[in-house]
């Protein structure tokens, strides 16, 4: 089967027959921004052996290139709309690999709410990479940014770190343990789009955790000017990660700095923190209150009894 029948038969359905997308029959879509919108847009890329392994299943890869890009939604307050989608192939793909790749982008399609409106492929010698480009939309002046955090504001985390790391290790066959929700929390994070209203009311800033969170509680730092303090003695660890680390199987540097975790990382002020933690609970998440920003040069301060505890990296970089 050829590049276009491929297209016709197994991409031009993701577009739900959308009209923005005209059946992927233009070279462009056409979006509609509706009255007191802003259009939110991001981007990540994938590269098989770096993002995900080589030998990963089409569904998984499909399930990790889609949510990992909504999370970056989440974290600005927006509400899925739709998405572009990038292929470059190291070989010719099988069928069966499209097959199973597309089915698993349709179900996420149908739990998010959100529409392909178009994208490209192609075949190059190198390795598997997926881009996606993430629509949504927020209200206009609503959007929640990395540069809101101020001295007081509460650091909150949506959920648990490090499971995604164990998940990893999980399927390297580095840890010899069983653990399904650790292994989906790398396969098959959850973005945190549903929470989009109550980042919008009552975060001051927000980032999601996908390069590990010291290195996103600095990004928020350095964004918006001022300082942060993360508790270790405040921070709960999953059932599994608890296990483990009592083991002294994990170590606590690499649950706080691996990343892919993909929960929200949020600036809260303080007379909003306990409606924005008893909101995220009642939509059965587990929020956390590990630390707060204060006014300083940029910086993160790891404390564990008090004392200043020394890292030696900080979070995942590409480079």
């Amino acid at each position: 089967m050829n590049e276009f029948k491929l297209i016709e038969k197994y991409f031009r359905p993701l577009t739900q027959r959308r009209s923005e997308a005209m059946n992927l029959q233009d070279d462009a879509a056409i979006l509609n921004v509706p009255p007191g919108h802003e259009l939110v847009v991001s981007s990540d890329i994938l590269v098989a052996g770096k993002h995900f392994l080589i030998n990963e299943k089409p569904e998984f890869i499909a399930h990790r290139a889609f949510r990992t890009n909504l999370s970056d939604l989440a974290a600005m307050g927006a509400d899925p709309y739709c998405y572009q989608m990038c292929i470059v192939f190291d070989k010719k793909p099988s069928e069966t690999w499209i097959k199973s790749f597309t089915g698993a982008l349709a179900k996420d399609q149908r739990e998010f709410k959100i529409f392909c409106s178009g994208g490209d492929t192609t075949m190059a010698k190198g390795k598997l990479t997926v881009s996606i480009s993430a629509f949504g939309l927020v209200r206009r002046g609503k959007a929640v940014k990395r540069s809101g955090a101020k001295a007081g504001d509460a650091l909150v985390i949506t959920g648990f770190v490090g499971d995604a790391y164990i998940g990893l290790n999980i399927l390297q066959k580095k840890f010899k343990i069983k653990s399904s929700s650790c292994i989906n929390a790398h396969r098959k994070p959850v973005p945190r789009v549903a929470m989009a209203d109550i980042i919008q009311n009552y975060a001051s800033a927000a980032i999601d955790v996908s390069d590990g969170l010291v290195a996103e509680a600095l990004h928020l730092c350095r964004a918006s000017g001022c300082a942060a303090d993360i508790d270790l003695d405040a921070l709960k660890f999953s059932p599994t990660a608890q296990t483990l680390l009592k083991k002294k199987s994990v170590k606590i540097e690499d649950m706080i700095t691996s990343g892919d975790d993909y929960e929200l990382a949020l600036a809260v002020p303080p007379e909003n923190l306990n409606t924005l933690l008893q909101k995220l609970s009642k939509k059965g998440l587990k929020p956390q209150v590990i630390g707060f920003f204060r006014a300083g040069v940029p910086n993160v301060t790891v404390l564990r009894g008090g004392r200043k505890i020394a890292l030696k990296k900080s979070g995942f970089t590409h480079f």
